[in-house]
């Protein structure tokens, strides 16, 4: 787990105490839907650290790069500090077709290669692909030197093909890539990577030499765009491996090898499986579109497993959601679409197919015709339209739902998994949480955000929301501050809307930063009967991994004996990935004898995938054995719709000390009795102005952020802390 940073917000002052008592006023809701926020479930792909969101290049810079005009406003719109802020570009290096086809009639996708091909000789034209290389250029300066580059390649050029074209084999199962070119095609990716670095300053992150590789959708003579099809395995592996030999030829072993950008999870899925070691080796980043398959949490896992990153590196659909949602539509798929990827595969960066798919010119490009205004209010491709009569970059919903999350989830943030319908980000350097949240009802949603494992919040959410239609609805509205009382902030989102809460002066319980887990094992674990007598025993709940189970029926339950008495910290569990609603109304349960038992928390509604936390229990008093157990008969939650309860539990873990060990120190407790009251307060304020001194030990416990004294920084914490008890 990422180590949060305990730094105030600068706008804390002496003031701050005088009046942080006062609270804004907030009307307490019955809560549909109960999101419990906790700083320690964070993503555990990259550590949790995210690192942005993106578009690729390919096809609409090529389309509006000639004008300057068009190019600078895109980079603005889409990478600048006014527009959605993306920090992630996906450059297309282009195969190029063979000069006598003419069979691309889209306009934005006939994309140029940077050879010229004669008489059996290929050499390097550096002029080409300007379009392209004009926006990545703007793009660059828009993020102000910080965007994260990634090279990757639609097609080989045509000569090294087997149909000599660049669109794919003429049978679309087969491999295009002639067998004996794969060192080849991989020194031309590493010549224009080594080239953009060296001779036009470009600094690239990641090269991926493949584009949904294992599909037939490549053929020979297509009027849509470049492909070309690697089989799994052994091709993929080749290829793989040749790329990752090219780059450190050309002394660029620093550039990440990504891969394999398949269509689908599942199919992502099965690709890695199949790749040889080598090839595996050779990869740092998993690359995957989310176009098909659902197995989400298997690809996290299979990444964890493997010790690499993962991107969701693209997608987009011509697909709505809501409910009559009119232009809102587009846009609320686009929302889910986010939702389900970052929480679903704990992914590192999401990055959209192309930012501009549609284009409006009565001239046309090349002879071509361009495809003409979409009817926002159905299903479309992209974020916006280039109207190039015009000279206007035409914005829509999505491209508002979208910033929804861009522009307030932060590349550095820590990634939080949460349940309903939210993306969840935690900024420990600005003690910032943001809550992104989906409505695509058609009526009022109330949600509570449960904030009570953080030590400290604001009293207030600043509010952002997107809804209705471009004419007169809200693109990035800031409403009226929600308030926060009780660590709780209680909303109603409208319908068909897209919400973010920003919420200011979050801080994480110094506990979390020396959480110590409990070695578990097998042996310790006990259990009712698995359903059929399968495998999937109770016994899975301490194996490490998420995508196992144990698979218990009515009246299950799993227990936990630690040997001896400990004192807990918190508690993580898992629920079977799928079935989250299995466990809502389950209780967990500590006892130091195994007959008489205590709730410490008893789980009210559906959580998220991967491992929750719970540490709002008596962490004074000591258990030997732990129980996870469910409730007898039929549910009533209005959640789960099974005709019993069935024990479904993925995972759990534990964090504590033995009983018997020495008591941790209590931060704020100045006065060493085990809590923290008010006399602390006047004890550290009498210590700042000389009355007093302190021991090293109350120094330590003094000392609130960490900095090595004891400050007036540190006053406004413990004061703060003491609001919030």
């Amino acid at each position: 787990m990422k180590i949060f940073k305990r730094v105030i917000s600068a706008i804390l002052s002496v003031s701050l105490i005088a009046s942080s008592q006062m609270f804004v006023a907030v009307t307490e809701v019955s809560a549909d839907t109960t999101v419990k926020i906790s700083p320690y479930n964070t993503y555990k792909i990259n550590d949790g650290e995210f690192e942005g969101w993106g578009t690729s290049l390919c096809w609409w810079a090529n389309r509006i790069g000639y004008s300057d005009s068009l190019s600078s406003k895109a980079a603005e719109l889409f990478y600048g500090d006014s527009g959605l802020r993306m920090n992630i570009a996906r450059y297309n290096i282009g195969g190029g077709d063979d000069p006598s086809h003419d069979h691309i009639t889209r306009t934005d996708s006939n994309m140029p290669g940077y050879t010229v091909y004669n008489n059996g000789k290929a050499t390097y034209d550096w002029s080409k692909d300007a379009n392209q290389r004009n926006v990545l250029f703007k793009a660059i300066e828009a993020t102000g030197d910080n965007l994260i580059v990634e090279m990757f390649s639609n097609s080989p050029p045509y000569y090294m093909t087997q149909s000599g074209c660049s669109t794919g084999n003429k049978d679309a199962n087969k491999n295009n890539l002639k067998d004996d070119y794969y060192d080849d095609f991989a020194d031309y990716m590493a010549d224009v990577c080594y080239h953009f670095e060296n001779e036009w300053g470009v600094d690239i992150q990641s090269v991926e030499p493949m584009n949904e590789p294992y599909t037939d959708y490549w053929g020979a003579y297509s009027k849509k765009q470049e492909g070309c099809h690697f089989d799994i395995g052994n091709s993929e592996s080749k290829m793989i491996i040749e790329m990752q030999k090219a780059m450190d030829e050309r002394g660029m072993s620093d550039v990440l090898i990504s891969g394999t950008d398949e269509t689908g999870i599942d199919v992502q899925i099965k690709a890695f499986d199949a790749l040889s070691t080598e090839a595996k080796n050779a990869i740092d980043r998993i690359d995957t579109h989310t176009y098909g398959g659902s197995n989400r949490a298997g690809l996290q896992e299979q990444a964890l497993t493997a010790g690499k990153n993962l991107w969701m590196s693209e997608v987009d659909s011509g697909s709505t959601a809501g409910s009559n949602a009119g232009e809102m539509g587009p846009a609320l798929w686009l929302a889910k679409r986010i939702v389900d990827d970052c929480n679903g595969l704990g992914c590192s960066a999401w990055i959209l197919w192309q930012a501009i798919d549609n284009h409006v010119s009565k001239n046309g490009y090349n002879g071509k015709k361009d495809s003409g205004m979409p009817d926002t209010s159905k299903g479309f491709w992209g974020l916006a339209v280039a109207d190039h009569d015009k000279n206007e970059i035409i914005l829509t919903k999505k491209y508002y739902a979208y910033g929804q999350f861009s522009r307030y989830i932060r590349p550095g943030a820590t990634m939080l998994n949460s349940s309903g319908s939210t993306v969840v980000a935690y900024d420990d350097e600005k003690d910032q949480l943001v809550i992104v949240a989906v409505n695509t009802s058609g009526s009022d949603q109330k949600y509570n955000f449960d904030l009570s494992s953080f030590e400290s919040t604001g009293n207030s959410a600043k509010v952002i929301r997107t809804s209705g239609n471009m004419k007169n609805g809200e693109n990035w509205a800031e409403l009226q501050p929600a308030g926060i009382s009780g660590k709780k902030l209680n909303v109603t989102l409208i319908p068909n809307s897209v919400t973010t809460f920003v919420i200011d002066n979050v801080t994480m319980s110094d506990s979390g930063e020396s959480l110590k887990e409990i070695p578990l094992n097998a042996s310790m674990v006990t259990g009712s009967k698995a359903w059929d007598d399968t495998s999937n025993d109770c016994t899975m709940v301490v194996d490490g991994k998420n995508s196992t189970f144990f698979d218990g029926v009515g009246d299950g339950w799993v227990q936990i004996d630690l040997g001896s008495s400990y004192k807990l910290d918190a508690i993580a569990y898992a629920p079977r990935v799928g079935y989250e609603y299995r466990a809502v109304d389950a209780m967990i349960a500590g006892s130091e004898d195994g007959t008489n038992w205590t709730t410490l928390h008893t789980i009210d509604s559906k959580p998220p995938a991967g491992l929750n936390y719970v540490d709002s229990f008596d962490k004074n008093k000591s258990y030997r054995y732990i129980k996870y157990y469910v409730p007898s008969g039929k549910p009533n939650n209005g959640v789960n719709k099974d005709s019993v309860y069935c024990c479904n539990i993925a995972e759990i873990k534990l964090y504590g000390a033995p009983a018997n060990s020495a008591p941790a120190e209590v931060k704020g407790d100045i006065n060493l009795d085990g809590a923290v009251t008010v006399t602390d307060l006047v004890s550290m304020m009498k210590y700042m102005t000389s009355q007093i001194s302190f021991s090293e030990q109350q120094v330590s416990v003094a000392d609130m952020n960490k900095n090595g004294r004891v400050d007036i920084l540190d006053l406004v914490r413990l004061k703060s802390l003491l609001i919030q008890q």
